[in-house]
């Protein structure tokens, strides 16, 4: 049950990046969008903890990190921040399950991810990335439930935030139906999302000096240090999946172009996507390959491990 990836965050096809931005802040966002850092000093370890094991791909060390920031939530259910971290917290654990978790687990994890994304939405209304990750664990509730109205709710978030903050959560449309067959109509949502992803990206502010994309949606950033490594891997996918080779090799050779390419750990995934592509798009003629990046178990990783 493969739900969220990236942070919602995704790369374009405009000019290569030569500086990795400094802090993922709200200056070069959409003036809408307003995120609500946490400020108590009480409550700052918690957050540092889960961001590090995320960062670490510490799999043995998530659930007391999760655990964690569920104690702080409890003392401090106001802190937006927590309660977002939370959420994500329990969706880290649904994209990139352990060896161990069975159904029930998936099941409870994603009700308290969507129930920690919603209580984080209403402490700070105008973080409108808060969509990209509710949204579709939303639908996707609701289409393991065959509960048509959850669904629907969760594109309406979806819809919501798009309308806010298109570079940032047009991604997690994509994610919602690239899971559907190349021949359903359907599909073609997630391949607009896509293109109009990444026109997003390069409408955004751009310091021309650096070739630097400004808005964090758009480039690396402390929180998503390979963002355009792992986003440009989703992009591809999808493109091959639609038959569109000279679109995917686009956006696989785009990754490279990051300014810290050398040190991201999936460098072999993206030579292989290369040098595989025409059995890739081939593939689709039949079941398709197995491990579109929406449905590998380091989906997060590639794009937040540093």
């Amino acid at each position: 049950m493969a739900v969220a990836a990236c942070g919602g965050e995704a790369a374009p096809s405009a000019p290569s990046r030569t500086a990795l931005l400094d802090v993922a802040d709200d200056a070069n966002r959409p003036a809408s969008v307003k995120t609500c850092p946490e400020t108590d000093p009480a409550v700052k370890p918690a957050l540092a903890e889960f961001r590090a094991a995320l960062r670490a791909m510490d799999f043995a060390g998530r659930p007391a990190s999760i655990e964690a920031l569920a104690s702080v939530a409890k003392v401090h259910p106001s802190s937006a921040e927590t309660q977002l971290l939370l959420g994500l917290g329990h969706l880290w654990a649904i994209a990139e399950p352990t060896e161990d978790a069975d159904l029930a687990t998936i099941g409870k994890a994603a009700f308290e991810s969507k129930t920690a994304l919603e209580k984080a939405y209403e402490l700070c209304p105008t973080d409108h990335r808060i969509p990209a990750w509710l949204g579709p664990i939303t639908a996707r509730m609701g289409e393991t439930l065959k509960d048509e109205a959850m669904f629907d709710e969760g594109i309406a978030v979806l819809d919501k935030g798009i309308a806010e903050y298109r570079a940032f959560v047009l991604f997690s449309r994509m994610l919602v139906y690239a899971n559907r067959p190349k021949s359903d109509p359907e599909f073609q949502k997630a391949l607009g999302a896509v293109i109009d992803n990444i026109g997003a990206c390069e409408a955004a502010p751009t310091d021309t000096s650096l070739h630097l994309i400004l808005d964090p949606a758009c480039n690396n950033s402390p929180h998503a240090y390979h963002n355009i490594e792992g986003s440009s891997v989703f992009l591809g996918d999808v493109f091959a999946k639609a038959g569109m080779k000279a679109d995917a090799e686009r956006s696989y050779t785009f990754a490279k172009l990051a300014p810290n390419f050398a040190d991201w750990k999936w460098q072999k995934l993206l030579d292989d996507r290369m040098t595989t592509l025409d059995a890739r798009i081939a593939s689709y003629d039949g079941e398709g390959p197995e491990d579109e990046a929406w449905n590998r178990t380091d989906q997060c990783s590639l794009c937040h491990a540093k």
